[in-house]
C-alpha cells in the first residue's frame, strides 16, 4: 500500500508577502554616542545609558514576562530646552531622526568641571531625572493611561507609579517636592552615589527640591538670578540684593571686630575699592 503524504497548502496571500522586520537602531544610536569622543557629552551619554540599564532591569521591567515584549531602552540627547525649570523631556512621537523613546537631558543645567560636562544638581538628582523621564517611557509602552499630546503629562497614573518607585512627583507640574526614598534609594545606595542632606524642614514646604539643592552646592546659574550678589571684603560671607546700585550694607560682625566700617562688594571676582565712612 502506498503512503500518501500530504504538503498542507499554504495561503495564497503568502506567495506575494513581504517579510516584515522588526529594526531597532538604538544599540548603534548609543554605541555611536559613547565612542564618539570628540563629542563634549559622549562620557555623559555613556553614564546615563548605563544607568538607564540598571533602572530598567531592577525597577521599571524587573521580571521577564511571555505576553509582552521588554521595556524598550532610551534614546538619550543633550539639547539646549530654551527652558530653565525643564530638567529633561520625554518626546512623546518620533524625533527628527525618526526614533522613539528619546530622553533629552537639557544642557541648560550642565556645567564644566575639571574640562567635563557634569550635571550641577549631582549624581543622586540626575538619577531621579533620569528614572522620572523612563518612567514616562513606561506609561506610554505598558500604562493604562498613556499621554497624549498637549494632554497633562503627570497624571495620576504617572504619579502612583513614581510613588512606587521611591519618587515624589507633584501631581500635574512633575517637580520632586522630597528627596527619593526606597527602592531608588536603596539601589543608589549599592552604586555608591550618596543622598544629598536636606533640611528636615524642606518636606513640609513641598518644593522643589531640587532648586533648594542650588543654594547648598553654591551652583546657581549665571545670568538667570534677578538678584545681584556682593559679599564681605573681611570675611567673604555672599548675600544678594535685588538693588542695581550699590545697596551700601554693612557687616555688623566684621565692622565690631575691626573697629571701623565693612562695606559690601560687588562678587564678580574683580578688585573693588573699600570706602571708609563714619559710623
Amino acid at each position: 500500500m502506498a503512503l500518501l503524504i500530504m504538503k498542507e497548502r499554504e495561503p495564497e496571500i503568502t506567495n506575494g508577502g513581504v517579510l516584515i522586520e522588526t529594526v531597532n537602531p538604538q544599540p548603534e544610536v548609543r554605541k555611536n554616542a559613547e565612542v564618539a569622543k570628540d563629542w563634549e557629552y559622549s562620557e555623559e551619554a555613556a553614564y546615563l545609558y548605563r544607568i538607564a540599564i540598571v533602572f530598567k532591569d531592577r525597577l521599571l521591567d524587573p521580571v521577564l514576562l511571555t505576553d509582552r515584549k521588554r521595556l524598550p531602552d532610551p534614546v538619550i540627547s543633550f539639547d539646549n530646552l530654551r527652558n530653565i525649570r525643564t530638567l529633561a523631556a520625554y518626546t512623546l512621537h518620533r524625533n527628527p531622526q525618526g526614533l522613539l523613546d528619546e530622553i533629552t537631558f537639557n544642557t541648560e543645567h550642565y556645567m564644566k568641571e575639571d574640562d567635563k560636562k557634569a550635571w550641577r544638581f549631582g549624581r543622586w538628582a540626575q538619577g531621579e531625572t533620569m528614572l522620572h523621564e523612563q518612567v514616562h517611557l513606561w506609561q506610554q509602552n505598558f500604562g493604562d493611561h498613556p499621554v497624549k499630546p498637549g494632554k497633562i503629562t503627570h497624571n495620576e497614573e504617572f504619579v502612583d507609579k513614581c510613588e512606587s518607585l521611591g519618587l515624589h512627583p507633584m501631581p500635574g507640574k512633575g517637580c520632586h517636592i522630597a528627596v527619593a526614598d526606597e527602592p531608588f534609594s536603596i539601589l543608589m545606595k549599592e552604586l555608591g552615589i550618596d543622598r544629598p542632606e536636606m533640611p528636615p524642614t524642606l518636606d513640609e514646604l513641598k518644593i522643589d527640591w531640587f532648586r533648594f539643592l542650588i543654594d547648598l552646592l553654591g551652583k546657581e546659574q549665571k545670568g538667570r538670578s534677578s538678584l545681584q550678589k556682593w559679599t564681605c571684603p573681611e570675611c567673604g560671607l555672599n548675600a544678594r540684593f535685588g538693588i542695581k546700585g550699590n545697596p551700601e550694607i554693612r557687616h555688623d560682625p566684621c565692622e565690631k571686630k575691626l573697629g571701623k566700617a565693612v562695606f559690601f562688594v560687588r562678587a564678580d571676582g574683580l578688585t573693588h575699592d573699600v570706602y571708609e565712612s563714619n559710623r
